[in-house]
C-alpha cells in the first residue's frame, strides 16, 4: 500500500513539474532582437501584399497612408493575407500580456500593443503626456547584439516623426494627453488603435503598428 502511494505521489509531483514546465514555455518571451527581427519580417510581407493593389502613381508608403486614412480601399482578400501575416505579432502580445497582466479587450488593442512595447520596454513609463511633444525626451530601452541592456534618450521629435509616418498628421491631436487619464501600456494600445482602426480595422492598426515599431527601432539604433 504505502509502494503504491509512493508511486502515485511521484507521479503526481512529475505532472505539476511537467505543467509548469508548459506554462513557463507557454509564455517565454522573445529576445530584443528576436523582435525587430519579426517586426522587419511582418512589415515585408505587408509589402509584397500591397503591392498586388498600389496604385502606380504613388510609393508604398503613401499607399499605407491612403489606407489607413480612408482615402483608398482595400479589397478583402488582402485584408486577410494582412491579418494573416500579423499572426507572430499577436501571439507575441499574448504573451507580453499574459506576463505582465495587462488587460486586452480586443484584436485591435492586442496589435497595437505588440507593437508599441517590445520586450525590454518598461511598459509603465515608455509613454506619458510628454511622449509626443516636440521639446521633450523619451526613455527607451535599447538591446545590443548580445542582449546587454542599456538605457538610450530618443528625441521625441524622431518619435513624433514615427508617429507622423505611422498614423498621420492628427496623431498629434488625438494622442493628446487631455484625451487619456492614464497613459498606461493597455490605455496607450487602446488609443494607437482607436485611431489606426478608423476605416480598416485591425488591418488598419497592424500596418500603423509595424511602421511605427520599425521607424522607433531604426532611430533606437541610431
Amino acid at each position: 500500500m504505502k509502494k503504491s502511494f509512493l508511486i502515485l505521489t511521484t507521479l503526481f509531483l512529475f505532472s505539476c513539474q511537467k505543467e509548469g514546465e508548459n506554462f513557463k514555455a507557454s509564455v517565454e518571451i522573445l529576445s530584443q532582437k528576436a523582435y525587430y527581427i519579426m517586426l522587419r519580417d511582418i512589415n515585408k510581407q505587408f509589402d509584397l501584399i500591397l503591392n498586388e493593389s498600389k496604385p502606380k502613381d504613388i510609393s508604398l508608403s503613401e499607399y499605407k497612408m491612403e489606407l489607413i486614412s480612408g482615402k483608398i480601399g482595400l479589397p478583402i482578400s488582402q485584408q486577410n493575407k494582412i491579418l494573416n501575416a500579423t499572426k507572430p505579432l499577436i501571439d507575441y502580445s499574448s504573451r507580453l500580456a499574459k506576463i505582465n497582466s495587462i488587460p486586452l479587450d480586443d484584436l485591435s488593442s492586442k496589435i497595437a500593443f505588440g507593437g508599441l512595447y517590445a520586450p525590454d520596454d518598461n511598459l509603465n513609463s515608455k509613454y506619458n503626456e510628454n511622449s509626443f511633444k516636440a521639446d521633450n525626451k523619451l526613455s527607451i530601452i535599447k538591446s545590443s547584439a548580445l542582449n546587454t541592456k542599456q538605457v538610450m534618450k530618443i528625441d521625441a521629435n524622431d518619435v513624433l516623426d514615427c508617429a507622423l509616418t505611422a498614423l498621420g498628421a492628427d496623431v498629434i491631436y488625438a494622442l493628446d494627453a487631455s484625451s487619456y487619464a492614464a497613459w498606461t501600456s493597455a490605455a496607450m494600445s487602446k488609443a494607437f488603435s482607436t485611431i489606426a482602426k478608423r476605416f480598416l480595422g485591425p488591418v488598419g492598426v497592424a500596418i500603423a503598428v509595424v511602421t511605427f515599431g520599425i521607424c522607433i527601432a531604426h532611430e533606437s539604433n541610431n
